[in-house]
């Protein structure tokens, strides 16, 4: 084992062409969707930031997740194609992420929608947002849930080593949840071995991943994230220059990289697991955000190449799975 502590970025809400949150904010203001400073937010986020965000990625060789939505908002869905686009540009993202983030990124799902939740049976949509209505599910419902989003991503190509929680999709019945993702991955991919990410904990920087979930051959690690999402406020600034972009990298890690949420987990034994969203690096299409994941990953690179190395989430399931090791971790 290396003696560097592993590290790694959750990317939540991708998918091709579909601002998600977008849709979040309408449905939950029910009034046309604006940022906190009046600007309206963007319907859509075109394929050229995609290529953006992998040549940031690329330059510093950050890895960890990329979540895809797979029918985001309801809005047609990645096998079909994204509805009122080109197929072609739809087909056009994933093969993209496939040729240019495959190695750097473990791909996921993130509910259907995430979204209102699908109804299976009439596919049509309940009236409850999916971390709604999993809240009050059994393993019975929401396995095959679990199965469509997986099938959904396989059917477009990708093989999903995880899932990621929209929201807090399942929390109330984790034990539930949790057998349901075992179920799922075991119909659709024949895993036994996999990973989720739902919890968030960014109060206590010693957490690392948990073993979940182990019975005879099948085995699921809990990721949580414990490094949360700073790009957020891009999104509602319209600021993009130099000295605004280090105050946001400066609460991650400061240019000496002495401090810092990611300093202070690396200080109190935990993995620095950073917390980002698709809209967050987008910033309503100024992509503030990728501009500080730039600066993040020059300053990782200068400051702790002989302390952190960068891994994608499988590789840190692995890890945590691996004989010996400390599952002390766990949070209460």
């Amino acid at each position: 084992m290396s003696d560097l502590t592993p590290m790694c970025l959750l990317v939540d809400d991708g998918c091709p062409l579909i601002h998600v949150y977008r849709y979040h904010w309408e449905d939950v203001h029910r009034k046309p969707p604006l940022t906190d400073d009046g600007r309206p937010l963007l319907d859509f986020i075109p394929n050229s930031f995609l290529d953006h965000f992998c040549d940031v990625m690329e330059t510093h060789g950050v890895k960890g997740k990329l979540s895809i939505v797979p029918a985001p908002a309801g809005k047609g869905d990645i096998v079909r194609g994204i509805e009122g686009f080109d197929p072609s540009l739809t087909y056009d993202w994933l093969r993209t992420v496939q040729r240019r983030l495959k190695g750097l990124c473990d791909f996921c799902p993130e509910g259907i929608t995430h979204d209102l939740a699908l109804n299976l049976e009439t596919k049509g949509y309940y009236s409850e947002s999916e971390s709604e209505w999993s809240q009050h599910q059994t393993r019975k419902t929401l396995t095959p849930y679990l199965v469509r989003e997986l099938q959904l991503l396989k059917e477009a190509g990708f093989d999903a080593t995880g899932i990621t929680s929209p929201w807090t999709f399942g929390i109330k019945v984790e034990p539930e949840y949790i057998a349901a993702i075992v179920a799922a991955q075991k119909a659709v991919y024949n895993r036994e071995f996999s990973w989720y990410f739902l919890h968030m904990i960014h109060d206590k920087p010693a957490t690392r991943p948990w073993i979940a979930y182990e019975k005879g051959d099948s085995i699921l690690v809990s990721i949580a994230s414990t490094v949360e999402d700073w790009w957020w406020e891009t999104m509602n600034c319209p600021r993009r220059d130099d000295d605004y972009v280090v105050t946001i990298v400066d609460k991650m890690l400061t240019a000496d990289g002495r401090k810092g949420q990611i300093a202070d987990v690396l200080q109190a034994g935990g993995w620095p697991v950073i917390l980002t969203h698709w809209q967050s690096l987008f910033s309503n299409g100024l992509e503030t955000g990728l501009m500080v994941l730039d600066e993040l990953g020059r300053r990782v690179s200068s400051c702790l190449a002989d302390r952190v190395e960068w891994m994608t989430c499988s590789q840190i399931a692995i890890l945590t799975a691996a004989p010996g090791m400390d599952t002390s971790f766990r949070p209460n």
